[in-house]
């Protein structure tokens, strides 16, 4: 047989005839499909044509008639023209149906109408702003959120009209995925679409298909659509796969034909373990949509990703972070606790014993002197940043930008080593003071002057993501998303187990000192 698809292509999707070896089922209505029922003409869609239900198939739509369709038949003879079919074979989907219209029809052809699911009027037709689709890879809801279509219905031997729908809106099938990988647990929960120019609405609707200028402007223009996937809920959504996977997460949308400006993809994803949600967006700049044509967006999420393996007792030697060869066992969620965590000094991830003056020498050894940490808390100018970013297979949000030591040095008019070699104010915390022998008591220190929001000069900062740390003895780990606890290569001067180190969160910078058996994180610049 014959079938006609909506293929996507990288650029656009043509919308062709093609051959194919398996049949559509049709439902039998239990023999009597070629009866037409008393006082009705029939209109029946030729064998290969388009329907109004979507399934992507990794390079096309395929298309499917379903329940509660109708058509509609522009009648110039009558008045009004336009009559809606009054019955029709179909029982839940199907690749042809044929729809019965009241009284007898004898022109040669007719302007045949399909204005979508559920509309009573055939002269307009609504593309929603808000779109819904309850299962992957299932466009059953385009007919009822904007798929429209005209054709001929040209009259046979046999009395029967015959046509081929040809469909008149535009659609985008998106496939998201992350290829660092994301748990179970992580869904896409809806896709949100704008533009500069109205993207859905009411149309005006004729025998040619939609009409564009008709498009409303004023008022309350519907320049986005949303699409929300799987319920109406916020915290329910599709699997976000490591690759290209339709079959996994396929959403098709449907939206007016016409060229856009500054044509943006925001994804909405919700991390079910974590509670954590965000957004990341593409902008794809100008971007033109035909009629009856699809486009395909494989986009590999923008999440920034962070690898596991950056936890370290104080100093310990490079590459020994606290889980190594334990890594299957790590614990990946707030709370969680394992065995494996380091508890011996032979073990190789064991953390430096070293005393002050001494400074780090191993994996610690390039992070930030305790003078240079106050150099940050007190001129870093902190900035909030409550964007999302991933870490062990779990969805996190939060982190803290801190101007990067070479501009605090240039913004104070000294150099870097001056910097290293005292903190503001003249001490330097990385000598002996027999004067001030608990002058790591005058070290603790908070900055609460933070503001809100990504600096609009982002290269002069840092990132310090919320990755909070593993408790010594347990391995527990505590605080990840909230806090984020940073190493310094300085010792605390007590000949205690303690390092000097600084923490962010939402409302502070905080500069003090921890237990060396504590996991932190290196310093990342």
């Amino acid at each position: 047989m014959k079938r006609q698809y909506l293929w996507a292509l990288p650029v656009v999707a043509l919308f062709t005839l093609s051959s194919c070896s398996n049949d559509d089922t049709v439902p039998e209505n239990k023999g009597k499909q070629n009866v037409v029922p008393a006082g009705m003409t029939e209109f029946a869609v030729d064998d290969g044509t388009t329907r109004t239900m979507g399934v992507y198939t990794g390079s096309r739509i395929d298309f499917y008639w379903t329940r509660g369709d109708k058509l509609w038949i522009n009648n110039t003879a009558v008045t009004p023209p336009l009559v809606q079919s009054s019955k029709d074979d179909i029982t839940d989907k199907a690749a042809t149906a044929k729809f019965y219209f009241d009284g007898t029809y004898n022109a040669q052809s007719y302007p045949v109408r399909y204005t979508g699911n559920g509309n009573n009027v055939g002269d307009k037709v609504t593309i929603k702003s808000e779109q819904k689709q309850a299962i992957p890879n299932d466009g059953t809801h385009i007919g009822t959120d904007g798929d429209c279509g005209t054709a001929t219905a040209t009259r046979g031997a046999d009395g029967k009209y015959h046509f081929t729908l040809s469909h008149k809106a535009s659609y985008i099938t998106f496939v998201p995925y992350y290829s660092y990988e994301f748990a179970e647990d992580v869904k896409v929960t809806q896709i949100k679409i704008t533009a500069d120019e109205v993207l859905a609405g009411e149309f005006n609707f004729d025998d040619n298909g939609l009409d564009l200028t008709s498009r409303t402007t004023v008022g309350n223009p519907k320049k986005s659509i949303t699409l929300k996937l799987k319920d109406d809920s916020d915290n329910n959504g599709f699997s976000i796969p490591t690759s290209p996977n339709h079959t996994k997460n396929a959403a098709i949308m449907v939206l007016a034909p016409g060229t856009y400006h500054n044509f943006t993809v925001e994804y909405r994803l919700y991390d079910q373990k974590t509670l954590v949600y965000g957004t990341v967006s593409k902008n794809y700049g100008e971007v033109t949509f035909y009629e009856g044509k699809n486009k395909k967006v494989e986009a590999n999420l923008p999440v920034p990703h962070y690898s596991s393996d950056r936890y370290y007792m104080w100093d310990a030697a490079i590459g020994q972070h606290t889980w190594k060869g334990f890594e299957s066992s790590q614990p990946i969620l707030n709370d969680e606790i394992d065995s494996h965590y380091p508890k011996i000094s032979s073990d190789a991830r064991w953390y430096n014993p070293v005393m002050h003056p001494a400074t780090a020498s191993r994996s610690a050894k390039d992070c930030p002197n305790a003078n240079e940490f106050l150099w940050y808390l007190m001129y870093g100018e902190p900035h909030w940043d409550p964007s999302i970013w991933s870490i062990m297979k779990h969805l996190y949000d939060g982190g803290m930008w801190l101007k990067k030591l070479s501009v605090i040095a240039k913004d104070q008019h000294k150099t870097l080593q001056e910097l290293k070699a005292a903190a503001p104010g003249g001490t330097n915390y990385t000598t002996n003071n027999p004067s001030a022998p608990k002058i790591y008591d005058a070290y603790v220190k908070d900055n609460t002057n933070i503001k809100l929001g990504k600096p609009t000069n982002s290269s002069d900062y840092i990132f310090l993501p919320t990755f909070g740390y593993y408790l010594a003895g347990t391995g527990k780990l505590t605080f990840l998303g909230r806090y984020g606890y940073y190493w310094s290569s300085t010792p605390r001067p007590d000949g205690g187990l303690n390092a000097y180190n600084l923490y962010i969160r939402r409302d502070k910078v905080h500069v003090g000192y921890g237990d060396r058996t504590n996991a932190h994180c290196l310093w990342p610049e």
